[in-house]
This record gives structure tokens, sequence and C-alpha cells, in this order.
């Protein structure tokens, strides 16, 4: 089995570099470094203002103000900072009280003698994008970047970059800044968070601005974004622990050294081999890039200053910005998690709650949940490993589970071979979607795509399944980017043979077969709620469908291979069929059902042979 990593492709790690200048300290005064001009501060709720003091002026008032254009005093707080000493600094934090929308303006942070001074500051929506590569992976590298990048220019729209680094790298973070949207600057922003971002200045308010705080590193862990104390507290975590300091026992700091040196002259040939083949033929194929220089170098050695390692980023770039006040966090990550993807709603939950407990607040949490893929290699070798349709399922389930927590289904995007799809603008978008309509009540935005709720048996080996959110249920396309194409697509949509409808029945035996999938007129909500149906989303009020729904669907399954079934899943593979959509173009969700002791006779239910024709 191939693990799920890499770095997306073109993005940099932070490097080493000529000694800058600190930027953020005067005298005993210092401020994080996530603080700059440019930045856009949260709207509408306390606004954390941090930093440190030198040792011996533990105890200093340090005092905040917002200043207009033309200088008047908008608002003004004052805290003192710790007598706690840690080393060398005493830290502070003022909360300056909440303020709408606006700007520009100055902030100015003073300590005694000491100031320093913010301009061209911003008051709007600030959103944190976190996760591994394809949360990393670059608006320059992703799908039409040449168009996106010409027309980004938005004064409004403002990024901040924070240095990927496993430990505290003052420099790189001296070199940071806060950066507006523009074709010069974009291109080193997450792709998804520059739709995301986009999508919610084009929605909003016009004159509100958006600022996306990007936290990531490729082939990082769940395990890397979270504390010791965290990982400590659960068995899942504290198996992470034990493989790294497995990994580094034994070993000197020269041979760490020699490992990292070794393994980034590999890259950085693998790299300039690849950009060269790609700058020769922009079409070449991701298979035929691995052919000629075999899969990108990967995983890199594991050290006591790794970006890779358990909390590593954790402490060296998210502690830096806590808590710089948001409006809540974007998550694409799980790639990584794959080999021991049965802890990782354990540890998603676990994340979710120390970043919530770290901002003193229940932020919204958007997931992007994986898309499809699969290595070819192991495709045709070893065959489906079956582990991200449980990373899948894991993300879901945390959405369902956890109060403010979403995840938009990308199960109809994705790239086969390539871990890295460049179509950044779907997952960006729909992220805006969600956070639209569940985080700025704009009920208007859909966000759901067919959801099921419900089951029926019967005895002669059909199950019914009943959705909501089905308006226009039918079946597009088969895998990624078949939709819509006429070689791939199946007449009439409303019937699906077993090799393409993505369903699935088992038995007794437990071995799943192909299950032809016919969707029928849709039925009203009496005829849900008057029949025996087995409802699998117990947490719908009146099964979720609001009185104006227009209808729920349903789909009938069979196939001669069950005569019994006792389980049921759809779009359960790591890449293949999931053809199931709304007329809103958005996805059915990746699921699976356990059928045993929920039969039920069908009194009205449209018989369906294994051709798919009804009887």
């Amino acid at each position: 089995m191939v693990t799920a990593t890499g770095i997306a492709p073109g993005s940099e790690m932070t490097a080493q570099m000529e000694q800058v200048e600190e930027r953020n300290v005067s005298g005993v005064l210092h401020i994080a470094s996530i603080f700059a001009s440019h930045m856009v501060l949260q709207r509408n709720k306390p606004i954390a203002v941090f930093g440190a003091l030198a040792a011996d002026c533990a105890g200093m008032e340090v005092v905040a103000e917002i200043h207009d254009f033309d200088g008047s005093l908008i608002a003004q707080e004052h805290a003192y900072s710790s007598q706690n000493v840690v080393n060398g600094f005493s830290q502070w934090r003022v909360m300056l009280p909440a303020q709408p929308e606006g700007g520009p303006y100055t902030l100015r942070i003073v300590a005694g003698n000491d100031a320093i001074e913010f301009d061209d500051v911003l008051i709007g929506e600030v959103w944190l994008a976190g996760g591994q590569s394809n949360m990393e992976l670059e608006l320059r590298n992703s799908e039409h970047a040449d168009e996106a990048l010409e027309d980004c220019a938005d004064p409004l729209l403002r990024f901040y970059n924070a240095p990927k680094t496993g430990v505290i790298n003052r420099n790189a973070e001296n070199t940071s800044s806060w950066q507006e949207s523009s074709p010069e600057n974009s291109g080193v922003m997450s792709a998804v968070a520059y739709y995301f971002a986009r999508k919610l200045r084009s929605e909003l308010d016009p004159d509100l601005p958006v600022g996306i705080v990007d936290c990531y590193i490729g082939g990082t862990s769940i395990t890397c974004w979270m504390s010791e104390d965290a990982l400590n507290s659960s068995g899942a975590g504290r198996d992470y622990l034990t493989r790294y300091q497995r990994a580094i026992a034994g070993k000197t700091q020269q041979q760490f050294d020699l490992e990292t040196s070794d393994w980034e002259s590999q890259v950085d040939e693998w790299n300039a081999n690849v950009a060269a083949a790609r700058e020769a033929d922009p079409d070449i194929a991701q298979e035929k890039l691995n052919e000629q220089f075999g899969a990108c170098p990967w995983p890199p050695p594991l050290t006591p200053t790794s970006q890779w390692r358990p909390s590593g980023p954790f402490h060296a770039m998210l502690e830096r910005i806590m808590p710089y006040s948001l409006a809540g966090f974007l998550w694409y990550q799980g790639e990584e998690d794959e080999q021991y993807c049965g802890f990782y709603r354990e540890l998603l939950g676990m994340m979710i709650g120390e970043w919530r407990a770290r901002w003193s607040e229940n932020l919204p949490f958007l997931i992007v949940q994986l898309p499809q893929w699969i290595d070819k290699k192991v495709d045709e070798t070893e065959g489906d490993p079956m582990l991200w349709p449980v990373l899948r399922e894991a993300q879901w389930d945390a959405a369902q589970s956890i109060d403010n927590v979403y995840v938009i289904c990308t199960i109809d995007c994705g790239e086969y071979d390539n871990i890295h799809p460049v179509d950044k603008r779907t997952p960006g978008e729909r992220l805006a979607d969600c956070a639209l309509r569940q985080v700025y009540g704009m009920s208007r935005i859909p966000v759901y795509g067919p959801t099921v709720l419900g089951f029926r048996c019967d005895p002669n080996g059909r199950v019914r399944l009943f959705f909501r959110y089905a308006h226009g249920l039918h079946f597009d396309g088969t895998t990624p980017g078949s939709r819509g194409d006429a070689s791939v697509a199946e007449l009439p949509s409303l019937v699906r043979s077993p090799e393409s409808s993505g369903f699935e029945l088992a038995g007794a035996d437990g071995v799943f077969h192909p299950a032809t999938a016919a969707i029928f007129v849709d039925c009203d909500i009496d005829d849900l709620v008057n029949s025996r149906v087995n409802v699998v989303d117990y947490n719908a009020t009146e099964f979720g469908i609001p009185v104006n729904s227009r209808s729920i669907g349903t789909i009938t399954l069979a196939t001669p291979d069950v005569p019994e079934p006792m389980a049921m899943r759809y779009a359960w593979r790591s890449w293949g069929p999931a053809p199931l959509f709304n007329d809103d173009g958005l996805p059915a969700q990746p699921f699976r059902l356990d059928l045993t002791d929920h039969t039920a006779p069908v009194e009205s239910v449209e018989p369906v042979t294994p051709d798919g024709t009804a009887d």
C-alpha cells in the first residue's frame, strides 16, 4: 500500500534566509508576528491583541488603540503583562471591544516608552485555513491559474501566510506579512482559501473585507496540529507519539542533519525534473512523470525539529497565531492519516475541541471531505485498500455529532493517480456556500446533496432508500470528470446498471456486490411518515424535511447475487462510481447502512428486476 502523502506541487517550505530586522519589536515591547500593516481584524467580537514584554517588565501595562484616518480614537483598552516569565518573556493580551466592519485604521500598541503602529488595518471577516497539501496547493498551481490570477485584484481580500516550519523561526516570521489579493501576490495563497474568500466577497456586503490566515503544511498528520497533552489523553494519540519516539531513538544530531540534507537534495532534484518536464509539456500526465522520475521522495525523515513530527507545527505555527480573533476554521486534511484511519474520528474531535478551547470560543469548523483518489500502481496490483471511505465517514460523522461543525462533500472531485487535484475552485466555493448558509444565515444558498434518511427492505431482496434534499434526483457520469460526458452517460438517467450505480449490497457473508439502482417517482412527506421506514437520521426533526419541501426521493436497489441483503453502501471506494446528484448539482454523500433487524414489508414499491427495468 502507498501512503497518501506529499507536499503540494510548487509549494515552498520555509527555508533558511538572510537575517532580517525584527519588525514587531520596539524596546521591551514584542507583538505577535501575525499583526502587521494591511491586516484584517475580525468584526463584531472582541479583538485579541497579544505579544510579550522583556522579562524585567513583568506586570507592566500595555495599551492598544484603534485610530481612524484622521487620528481620532475609535477604541482603546489595556491589560497588564503576566508576572510569570517564560523563556525570558512576560506574556500579555489586550482585548479591544468589538467593532463593526470598516477601515482603514491604525492599530497602535504602547508599553511604557515603547510603541508600535500598524497602518491600513481593516475590520471584516477572518478565517483560518488549515490542513495539509490540498489546502496548501497554491493558486498559481491550480486549474486555470492564469485566468484566476489575472482577475484576482481585490484590495479588500487579504491573506497572511504563517511560515511553514516545525520549530519557531523568528526570522521567517519577520519576513511574513499581510498582503492584498493581486496578480503579484496571490499566486502563493491557498487556492481553496482564495476561492472561498472570493465568493464571500461576492455574496456578502461589497464593502466587507475578508482576511485569510493560511496555516498548513503538506504531508502533515492531524497529530501535527495538536499538543502533546491532547495526544497523551488518548490511546490513538499516544500511539502516534510512540511511533515518533521510536523513529528518532538512538540517533545523533549529525545523523538527523545528514538524513534531512539527503532527503532535501532528492526532493530538489525531483522538483526540478518535474518542473522542466511540465514546462516542456504542460499537459504531461502524472503517470508519465512518475514513470520518468519516480514518485516524489516521501516520507521525509523524522527529526526533533521536523515539520512532520507530532505537535511540531502546533507549537511552531498555530500557537504563534493563537488567539487571533476569527470567524471560523477551514480544514482540508486526512490523507496523511490513511494508514491509521480507524483513529481519525477520535483525533478529529479532539483537535476541534482543543482549537476551540485555545480560542475560548465555539468557532464554526468547516471540513472538506476527502475527494476521490487512488494510486494507479496500488489499484492495478493490490487493489483498493478501502481506507479513504473510512476517513470520509469520520469527517461526515464529526459534522453530524459535534456542534457547529460542517462538512462539504467532494466525492465528485479528485483525479485518478494524482493526490493533488488541481480543481480547487469547487471545494473552495462549496466551503463558501457552507459558510454563507450555516454561519451567515443565507438560506437561499444550496449546500445539501441527496442525503439518506431511511430505508425499507422487502422479502424479495429489494431495498428501498429514502433521501432528503432529493429534488431533481438523477444520475450523472460515474467517476470525477465524467459528468455530462455522452460517451459514459447512461440512459435513462433514472436507472443505473450495477457496474456504474455506486450502490452495493451484501448478505450474511459480508461480501458486497454491485446493485442495480432505479430512481422512482418522488413521494411526498405524508407517504414517508405513514410508512414503516427505518429512519437513519435520528437527528432530523420530522425527518428533516421542511414543510415546504418539494419532495423526497426514493431509490430501489436489487441484485440477484444478494437475495437477502444485510448491508448496503454507496460510493464506498477510494475511486469508483458516485453518480447520484440533485438538481442543485450537489453530490450524494457516501454512506453505508446495516440492514439487519430492520425489515418491513413493502406495499407500494415498484419492484426492480436485475436488468434495471420495472416489473
